[in-house]
């Protein structure tokens, strides 16, 4: 019981940052797997990054896109679909959308 609550107690209390840190692919192929990732955020966020409703995701740092996509992926912010589409994303998805988004340009 008690190793199950420092374990609850340490992955809620790690930093974002280090989570961000997933992958051993270069920078050029974690961009193009976010590119390919990105189709599905696409369909409601926009790729010229303009708010209309839905905030827009383009040209936020990597660190901010990872805060938000752990926020919706451990339940503290809550959205229905960005829960279930955060869900079903890993580490390396995560930080490859991250550098995607934050290398286009918010027109």
């Amino acid at each position: 019981m008690r190793t199950t609550i420092l374990i609850l107690l340490a992955a809620v209390t790690t930093p974002f940052a280090a989570f961000s840190l997933a992958s051993d692919m270069s920078r050029e192929k974690m961009l193009r797997y976010g590119e390919q990732l990105s189709q599905e955020c696409v369909a409601c966020h926009r790729r010229d990054g303009k708010d209309v409703g839905i905030p827009g995701i383009v040209a936020m740092t990597e660190q901010e896109f990872v805060d938000a996509m752990m926020l919706y992926k451990t339940g503290r912010r809550k959205n229905k679909v960005m829960v279930s589409v955060t869900g079903s994303l890993d580490a390396t998805q995560i930080q490859a959308l991250a550098i995607y988004f934050t290398s286009q340009n918010k027109q």
